[in-house]
């Protein structure tokens, strides 16, 4: 197995979407709905689709407009790898600016050592192969972006039968347990080279961090630009490193036709 390298896995998930073309994006865990905005600035044509299972972070997307304005299809449910009822823990939080970062911390999963007050909800879990594959079937190339507090491999679980049309993915993992019962890096790691996922880059920290799959497949038949698009990334980690994001988000305008940040 080819070792993966630290790098930018967000650049890297936007220079996929600019130079392999998905014709769907799935936002999975989307939170605010910022990242696929973004997206929607590098992929005019794909079919992008957030989801977002807490009920207060998906009103704030629709309340503000953003789906609209974006051409985004916002999804209030969780995805999961058994359809149904389940339940979802809430983190409660204030409008105080300090608390924001909590608006992204709920889960299906309960964590060890809570950060605040939680609450217990029902919410509908799907599986993301049965959404996809509803009438008409999917045939599109696919992209997904994962970052659901502790429950990728739930996620991944319900992508079985879709996999030979997902050409990469992005996954949120841990490598020591942080919610109750979670799956660890090691078991996604196993499971998508079980589905012909071949892991190309990951993010810089030790017990969370991000990795990023390409399709064993796509790969292969192109490796000269999946290699590019990855040393890319590279250089761009260094570079916002030591040079700071500005610098990084001027360079990067010629590759993705954007400027990453309003």
């Amino acid at each position: 197995m080819r070792n993966s390298r630290i790098l930018n896995t967000e650049i890297l998930f936007q220079l996929l979407v600019k130079y392999i073309k998905p014709e769907i994006i799935c936002d999975i865990g989307t939170l605010d709905a910022s990242h696929s905005i973004l997206l929607r600035k590098i992929s005019k044509q794909a079919r992008i689709i957030a989801f977002e299972a807490n009920l207060r972070n998906y009103e704030n997307i629709i309340n503000r407009g953003l789906a609209c304005k974006a051409n985004i299809e916002i999804i209030q449910k969780a995805v999961s790898n058994k359809p149904g009822q389940l339940v979802f823990h809430v983190q409660k939080y204030s409008d105080d600016e300090q608390d924001q970062w909590m608006a992204g911390t709920s889960s299906i999963l309960q964590r060890n050592k809570e950060v605040g007050n939680t609450e217990e909800v029902s919410v509908e879990s799907i599986r993301l192969d049965d959404y996809l594959n509803a009438e008409p079937p999917v045939s599109s190339s696919i992209a997904l972006w994962i970052d659901v507090e502790g429950a990728g491999f739930e996620v991944l679980e319900g992508i079985q039968n879709i996999t030979k049309h997902i050409s990469f993915l992005q996954v949120e993992v841990e490598t020591e347990e942080i919610w109750q019962g979670q799956k660890l890096k090691k078991d996604i790691q196993s499971l998508m080279q079980a589905y012909g996922f071949l892991e190309v880059g990951r993010g810089k920290h030790e017990h969370q961090h991000d990795l990023v799959y390409i399709n064993q497949s796509y790969f292969n038949n192109n490796r000269t630009k999946c290699n590019a698009l990855v040393s890319l990334a590279v250089f761009f980690y260094y570079l916002r490193k030591w040079g700071g994001h500005i610098l990084s988000n001027i360079m990067l305008i010629p590759f993705l036709g954007i400027w990453r940040r309003q």
